[in-house]
Parts: structure tokens; C-alpha cells; sequence
């Protein structure tokens, strides 16, 4: 009989999830919370400023709304994990689309004036329609490798805001200049390829069940039972339905031209998934001796005796954490033994 290895990790690692606008990020972020308890935040910049009582650098899990590397590295936590979602382009622009659609009509106090007023030009339109409009082509083109690869001063940003008092550019942040700039598609390209090379994980919306269960074993934690679900359109009843199977063939030939960039790096994304997934399958899968329901109470637990003991016995504290890193090292293996 084969015998599986219990696996029994109290806390999972400190995450960075970089969620990129309409591939499922929502409702992965809404497990997440759930997976890392007090240790979860909303990496977006009114969060930010409305933080009290704890430092930025104290989370353990921040779930990073749309704000791509710059964010990170504002962060200054090398030891985060980073994990991400991506989609197929044309679905995802043609999903983007029609939420911002219906966003504009249902929360206009969201939206900047410039922006209500591009979206009011197109508000019941399809997306034929509209991809002569000069902005909405801006908006509609290679969105996953503008994220990705575009890099910004957060620091100095967030000093200006703070200094002008300007909170309404962090509560209102759909801007329309902010959609049309960093149009060095090459650079950005490559900048979101190399950075999707680092992760662990690279999941894609058109497999969502298996990106779970990858995301979960990279946790160290149960998966799911059913695969979350958040923020999907009221007029996607079926999981499976393809945007693009409405479209006619010259308009998705239109929308992947538009999205050239995007489809290159999802192709990549596709390779570097399949890799994962494959790796996955290969090894014998975890078993949990912990069940879910107690994890987040043992791991509180588990914090405090941590706290007590460095206060109390700092030289035994300073004991462990070496004898830990000694552990790590033994089942690491070194640069040559991996070479062979």
C-alpha cells in the first residue's frame, strides 16, 4: 500500500497576489482572506491610506488590486511569494468591457468624470461598435502586459497625495490618461515576462479548478471544495460560454490585433502553467492532518508562544530559529548536486 506524507503547516507563506482586472482574482482573493484570517490585506491604495494600529509590512497575505510590481517593491518584503491570474486576452477585454459598463451605471461615485463621460458615449453599445473609439481601443489593448510590466514610484506618488490632501485621486481612480500611458510595449513586454518567469504559480482563468489546487499546494493548505466564484457577469450563466463565440471572425481578428502583446505573454503564461500543473501531477499528493476549521485558531496560538518565547528566553528563541534554518539547508540541495 503506498504511503502519502502528512503534511502539517499551521501558517502558509507570505503571499503577494497580483490580481490582474477580470481573470477571476476576486473570488481567489475572497479565499485568501479566508485562508489568512487578521493576516489578509487589500494591497489598494484608500486601504492604504486608511490603515491604523498596524504597519504596511506586518500582513502576511496582500491580495494587490491592479497595481502591478511597483507595489512590491514599495512593500520592501523580499520574502513574499508572488502569484498571479491570467486569462485569454480577447475574453478578458471583452469581459472588462462590459463590466465597466455596467459599474458606470450602477456606482458612478467610483468613477472619475473624465471616465463617466468616455463611458456615457458607449453605454448600451456593443463592443463592435466601439473599437474605432480612440480611448476605448486604448483601454481595450494588451492590459495584461501594461500591469505587469509598467513600473511606478509609489512612494513619491502616495508623498504627493499626502502633501496636496488629494484623497479623492485614491477614491475615484479609473482615470482616462492613466489607461493611455507607458506605451513601450517592448519594454513592458518584457518586463512581464521575466517577472511571470519568478513565480511559483502563474494561473490562468480558463483553468481555474487546476490553478486552485496549485495555489493551495503552494499554501500548504486543503483546497476548496468547490473552486470560488465572485464578480461574474449576470449574463454568463454558464462558466464554459466563449465571448468571443458571439463575435463575428473580424471583429476577435480586430480585438487580438489590439492585443498582440497580450496574447504573446499568455502564450507564455500557457507554457510555464502546463509546466506547473505537470510538476504537480508528478508528485504524490499531500495529506492534512489538521483540519481546516482549526488552522486559523493553532496558528494564533502558535504566534503568541513565538512572541512569549523571544521575550522570555531570547537566547532559546535564537536557538531554534537556527536550527530550523539548519533543517532548510539540509533539504536544499546545493547548486552542484541540482547541476548533475
Amino acid at each position: 500500500m503506498r504511503e502519502y506524507p502528512v503534511h502539517l503547516k499551521l501558517e502558509p507563506p507570505p503571499l503577494y497576489f497580483m490580481h490582474v482586472p477580470k481573470t477571476g482574482g476576486m473570488a481567489l482573493g475572497q479565499w485568501l482572506r479566508r485562508v489568512y484570517g487578521t493576516g489578509y490585506f487589500d494591497l489598494n491604495l484608500p486601504q492604504i491610506t486608511k490603515l491604523t494600529g498596524h504597519r504596511i509590512q506586518d500582513f502576511r497575505c496582500y491580495h494587490a488590486w491592479h497595481h502591478g510590481r511597483s507595489m512590491l517593491e514599495w512593500l520592501g518584503r523580499s520574502d513574499l511569494t508572488v502569484i498571479t491570474m491570467l486569462r485569454d486576452p480577447v475574453e478578458r477585454v471583452i469581459s472588462a468591457f462590459k463590466f465597466h459598463q455596467r459599474r458606470a451605471i450602477e456606482v458612478p461615485v467610483n468613477f472619475k468624470p473624465e471616465f463617466l463621460a468616455m463611458m456615457r458615449t458607449v453605454q448600451h453599445s456593443r463592443i463592435e461598435a466601439c473599437l474605432e473609439h480612440e480611448l476605448i481601443t486604448h483601454m481595450l489593448s494588451n492590459g495584461q502586459v501594461r500591469l505587469l510590466g509598467i513600473r511606478k514610484d509609489y512612494a513619491a506618488f502616495l508623498a504627493a497625495v499626502r502633501r496636496n490632501r488629494q484623497e479623492d485621486a485614491l477614491l475615484r481612480p479609473y482615470d482616462v490618461p492613466l489607461l493611455m500611458d507607458a506605451d513601450d510595449m517592448p519594454l513592458l513586454y518584457a518586463n512581464a515576462h521575466a517577472w511571470l518567469n519568478k513565480m511559483p504559480i502563474v494561473g490562468l482563468t480558463e483553468r481555474y479548478p487546476e490553478s486552485v489546487l496549485l495555489v493551495a499546494d503552494l499554501l500548504g493548505i486543503p483546497a476548496p471544495t468547490e473552486p470560488p466564484r465572485a464578480n461574474v457577469n449576470p449574463q454568463r450563466t454558464d462558466p464554459a460560454m466563449r465571448y468571443r463565440d458571439q463575435l463575428a471572425p473580424e471583429v476577435v481578428a480586430r480585438l487580438e490585433e489590439l492585443n498582440r502583446y497580450d496574447l504573446e505573454l499568455y502564450a507564455h503564461a500557457t507554457e510555464l502553467f502546463e509546466h506547473q500543473w505537470a510538476r504537480y501531477r508528478a508528485k504524490p499528493q499531500r495529506t492534512y492532518s489538521i483540519a481546516p476549521r482549526l488552522r486559523i485558531p493553532l496558528r494564533g496560538a502558535e504566534s503568541r508562544l513565538k512572541r512569549w518565547l523571544r521575550r522570555t528566553w531570547p537566547g532559546l528563541a535564537q536557538q531554534v530559529r537556527l536550527l530550523r534554518a539548519k533543517r532548510r539547508n539540509r533539504r536544499t540541495p546545493n547548486a552542484s548536486q541540482g547541476q548533475r
